[in-house]
């Protein structure tokens, strides 16, 4: 049997991350008795007797991990590089916990071994880091002579459980960095060092770790798009011109496909529609130097016909209003690009009813054997706003006082969200005709406008800013 010893720091400098504290339990096998230890300093050559020691090994026959919440064991167990079953050297097993504590999973982590050396038990106590995210996503984004398969692997020599994410903490993401540079130095290709940075959507969602080789300025010399029907590949490559004209990077296509081609299915009903991660491999031929062709596949899916949209929540607009902001018609094709227009146009009948912080959040229901689309469009309506204080600016008082005097929206009343807009494009025109009756209306007047929400008071205030600039 195993004898615990006291609990001790084990300092790693040279590894050992800033954002946890490494705690082991050191790892002492039962001492031989006097009379077996006397016979084998008798049969042993000085010489041997470090380099047994240094042999010992114990056979690892369960690991267990204590503290565990959003960790797996199976992660936890993979990022060891640990196996049941077979024997490990002391200092072998330091250096795979140093591994797992190194990871960036946990904020603390202790371990210890306990029973035979021919099946020992070695227990993990954790402590997971709250403020820590969960493993995210790793793109490799302009790899284009390796497959991602040929990438994992690189990665899983030094990260035994790598599966596809790392975290955003711990040395991971150096390690997989090395691991990258190391395969590109492996296969001859002569690139820069490769860079890491971490990426989210347009709305600051959905972080990616992101690796790329600096410099490579792989050229874009051929796209094609395999499962498009709806419109021909060459269709979709002539849309695709930004991507031609820019050095490859599979974020950027990817993007580029969202943001770009997959409107173009949403408008014809197609609304399911989408892309598969794009692929990229060396172009093969003399008309595109270092250059790349890029496969972006498209999954199309039915194009489906508007049935009916069911309201919940709403109170200030009727079922009917919000039908005709949203003009979508029974038995049409679906157009997501007029649907989501028809949202934004609902978002803004709320904002002349005064509801400011309206929200609308759609939920679509496929019908894919009659080939209908319903949603169900939940509204949080928020609080009703009032006008408040109208504030003109850049105007001596008396003219100030006859613009205030053509405003119809009372202190007090409703706020409409939409007035200011048709103030300037109705009344100011004959506010500015009446200054020319004057002799008082400059080449160019300018004007800007600005609201202010007061959240705790529910009332909006405005200002009209006019440089009116040099008489005539």
């Amino acid at each position: 049997m195993f004898r615990q010893p006291p609990l001790r720091q084990v300092a790693r400098p040279r590894r050992r991350p800033h954002s946890f504290a490494l705690v082991v339990l050191c790892l002492c096998a039962a001492s031989p008795a006097p009379a077996a230890r006397a016979r084998q300093a008798r049969t042993e050559p000085a010489a041997q007797q470090p380099q047994a020691a240094q042999q010992r090994t114990i056979k690892v026959a369960r690991i267990v991990f204590e503290g565990l919440g959003r960790v797996s064991r199976e992660d936890a167990l993979a990022r060891t590089g640990l196996e049941e079953g077979r024997a490990y050297t002391p200092e072998a097993i330091d250096e795979m916990a140093s591994r797992l504590a190194e990871s960036g999973l946990f904020r603390r982590l202790a371990y210890s071994v306990s029973g035979k050396t021919d099946g020992a038990t070695l227990t993990f106590k954790v402590e997971e880091d709250a403020t820590a995210s969960a493993a995210l996503p790793v793109v490799f984004d302009n790899f284009a002579w390796f497959t991602d398969e040929e990438l994992a692997e690189a990665v899983r020599r030094r990260l035994p459980g790598f599966d596809g994410r790392a975290p955003d903490t711990g040395t991971a993401a150096r390690e997989i960095a090395a691991a990258l540079e190391e395969l590109l130095r492996a296969r001859g290709i002569k690139a820069g060092p490769v860079e890491h940075s971490l990426s989210t959507d347009a709305a600051g969602r959905n972080p990616e770790h992101v690796f790329s080789v600096t410099g490579a300025q792989l050229r874009v010399c051929r796209l094609s798009f395999p499962g498009a029907k709806t419109f021909t590949e060459e269709f979709l490559a002539q849309k695709s011109g930004d991507l031609l004209a820019n050095a490859y990077s599979r974020k950027y296509a990817e993007g580029f496909a969202e943001g770009t081609l997959l409107p173009l299915y949403h408008e014809r009903g197609l609304l399911r529609a989408g892309f598969l991660p794009p692929r990229a491999r060396p172009h093969r031929g003399d008309d595109c130097e270092n250059g790349v062709s890029v496969t972006i596949p498209v999954e199309e899916g039915p194009i489906y016909v508007w049935e009916r949209a069911e309201w919940v929540g709403n109170q200030a607009l009727t079922t009917k209003e919000l039908d005709a902001a949203l003009r979508m018609k029974a038995r049409e094709v679906a157009n997501g690009i007029r649907f989501d227009a028809g949202l934004a146009a609902v978002r803004k009948a709320y904002g002349r009813k005064g509801r400011l912080a309206a929200r609308v959040t759609a939920v679509p229901s496929f019908d894919d054997e009659n080939r209908r689309v319903s949603y169900r469009i939940e509204v949080a309506e928020g609080p009703e706003y009032r006008m408040g204080q109208l504030f003109i600016t850049g105007l001596p008082e008396h003219d100030a006082n006859n613009l205030r005097g053509r405003w119809r929206l009372l202190h007090g009343e409703t706020f409409d969200d939409g007035y200011l807009n048709v103030f300037s494009k109705e009344t100011l025109p004959e506010f500015f005709k009446h200054l020319a009756s004057e002799g008082r209306m400059p080449k160019s007047p300018k004007l800007s406008t600005s609201i202010r929400p007061d959240r705790e008071k529910l009332t909006v205030d405005v200002t009209l800013d006019l440089d009116l600039g040099a008489a005539r």
